[in-house]
């Protein structure tokens, strides 16, 4: 299974084989948040990056050089995202760019990136307005409103034309993913109670719990990052509420059940990672790699940012060049790209890709597959198809 894994990969320029004593550098920026609150998805986003880079140059490189990445930290701030954006285009002189960082920063960065027409790609960032300034671009995860909705048809599949409450992180995550679901939801025959909105700061939840409890729903749905997610959870259940509780993409993190620990068993995230799935290969390659280097189990964003540098690598590949211009017609040609996270289909005209999205739930202290999405009415990209 493995040869023939990379022998496909190879077939398909993933890597390029040639001589391991290349020395030329192809300089691909990288921004992530190093530090402040989101430093531990930073760290995360950062190691996949460097294990694509390290096992990209261990074989050669692309197109006989190795990948150099040139890695800056945003703070997750976009006024920090902009200045970095600048310098890496006008310094560094990078062919490409990866967000390894949260949208905010992201939406920030792809403007600069479009002006100077240099192919950036958001590993993680779900905001719509990151890709809609122009085609230079790219997004690796669904977009926040069709994960919404996606999460809405997960809720009715699962348990009936429910009560569901909502509590959405007031950033840019959150809403963009609440706007998909609350459009979605009476669609699918759900009712919405209410929602609450919290902030990134906040970890304790007393009267946001006390007026669920009075909501008395079915289903309780959370948008938020998984540092939040944490203690949301362990209240929620402390204070004895033992409705379902479905997640999104960003309560994929292991440290979600360090958190809150047994509490944490049992819920949902739509949009995360089954971490005992055997495809691709060299998942589980990944997943030993990282913890030797980052002393904990496989982040959610770090496979995506480990598969946005793949991607990109084999965009240079498939460019046969290093001009951004070629660079980018190659990526938006991408068709069936192996993900860690699961088969890019393809990207549409605006950068916005397909992808089934994998319904995960906390068992047995890891995150194991329960359900596949994969309905283009729901998640597939808006805006132009490929090529229009």
């Amino acid at each position: 299974m493995q040869r023939r894994f990379v022998a496909a990969a190879l077939a398909a320029g993933l890597l390029f084989a040639g001589s391991t004593s290349a020395s030329a550098q192809i300089k691909i920026g990288f921004h992530a948040p190093q530090s402040g609150p989101a430093a531990a998805d930073g760290k995360s986003s950062t190691v996949g990056a460097e294990i694509a880079r390290d096992w990209i140059n261990e074989q050669g490189g692309v197109l006989g050089q190795k990948i150099e990445l040139v890695i800056y930290d945003d703070q997750n701030k976009p006024d920090q995202a902009v200045p970095i954006a600048n310098k890496l285009i006008g310094q560094d002189k990078v062919v490409a760019a990866v967000s390894g960082s949260y949208s905010a920063p992201t939406r920030a960065a792809a403007a600069v990136f479009q002006t100077a027409g240099i192919p950036y790609f958001s590993a993680y960032g779900v905001h719509p307005d990151i890709t809609s300034g122009g085609n230079f671009a790219f997004r690796g995860v669904t977009l926040g409103p069709p994960q919404g909705k996606g999460a809405a048809k997960f809720i009715a599949d699962k348990f009936g034309k429910v009560k569901v409450t909502m509590l959405t992180m007031n950033n840019d995550f959150g809403q963009s993913i609440a706007d998909g679901f609350k459009e979605a939801a009476p669609k699918d025959g759900l009712t919405i109670t209410k929602e609450y909105t919290f902030g990134l700061g906040e970890r304790q939840f007393g009267p946001i719990i006390a007026s669920v409890k009075n909501d008395n729903p079915d289903v309780i749905y959370a948008i938020g990052y998984y540092f939040v997610g944490g203690p949301l959870v362990a209240q929620l259940r402390a204070a004895g509420l033992k409705q379902p509780i479905v997640g999104a993409q960003a309560f994929d993190s292991m440290k979600l059940m360090e958190i809150a620990k047994d509490a944490s068993d049992g819920v949902f995230v739509v949009g995360g990672m089954d971490r005992l799935r055997k495809t691709p290969p060299d998942l589980q390659k990944f997943e030993a790699e990282f913890k030797k280097r980052a002393g904990y189990d496989t982040e959610a964003v770090a496979a995506n940012c480990y598969s946005a540098v793949m991607l990109m690598a084999d965009a240079i590949k498939r460019a046969g060049s290093t001009d951004p211009k070629k660079i980018r017609e190659a990526l938006a040609a991408t068709k069936n790209f192996p993900m860690l996270t699961g088969t890019l289909g393809y990207f549409n005209a605006v950068g916005e890709m397909y992808m089934p999205l994998e319904v995960t739930v906390v068992k047995d202290g890891n995150f194991v597959g329960t359900a596949v999405i994969d309905d283009p009415a729901i998640l597939a990209p808006p805006g132009p198809p490929p090529g229009k």
